[in-house]
């Protein structure tokens, strides 16, 4: 699963409560969690989502002091987050990785070759971080990369068309992939 899943799923479940309608990331996560199927994330996954939440914190830190959304990129290192903001992403981080439902794949369990293989990717214009994430679910026997970035499928189908990714894994959005699954 790549990362843009679980943020979207973060924020159904722990930032917007009073929304009644909940994306089909949200179900995606709440059905693999009844054991409809195996989740499987990326160590790194942690890392953008620690990243993701800070900038959301320092961004509002920012903005209360008057500053632009396109103005944050400049002012984001004038920033730190306050005890309640660090608690909350730290605490967010603890209950990700205390969650039984998610797997993890630990970097020393990336084949040998992991990197080499990435970087033919990024030559594919897949983004570093995307690459690492799909790369991951290839060596982890994964059937399915569900993600919600559409450039990235195409990217990745892309990769396969001219034979730079040779092995068999769909690609396929939250939508898409809940269509799948049987009920």
């Amino acid at each position: 699963m790549d990362t843009n899943v679980l943020i979207a799923y973060i924020w159904n479940e722990f930032y917007q409560k009073s929304r009644n309608e909940k994306s089909k990331s949200h179900t995606l996560v709440n059905e693999g969690a009844k054991g409809k199927f195996e989740i499987f994330i990326s160590e790194y996954t942690l890392m953008e989502i620690y990243e993701h939440f800070t900038d959301y914190y320092l961004q509002q830190n920012a903005i209360r002091d008057g500053f632009g959304f396109r103005e944050f990129p400049k002012v984001r290192r004038d920033y730190i987050l306050n005890k309640n903001q660090l608690r909350a992403v730290a605490g967010l981080i603890e209950k990700l990785r205390a969650s039984p439902f998610l797997n993890y794949i630990e970097p020393e369990g990336m084949t040998e070759g992991f990197f080499q293989l990435v970087m033919k990717y990024v030559k594919g214009y897949v983004d570093f971080v995307d690459a690492v994430h799909l790369r991951t679910a290839i060596d982890t026997k994964c059937d399915y990369f569900v993600t919600n970035d559409g450039e990235l499928r195409i990217r990745a189908q892309q990769l396969m068309c001219n034979c730079t990714l040779t092995e068999k894994i769909q690609l396929t959005n939250a939508k898409s992939f809940l269509k799948l699954c049987p009920k």
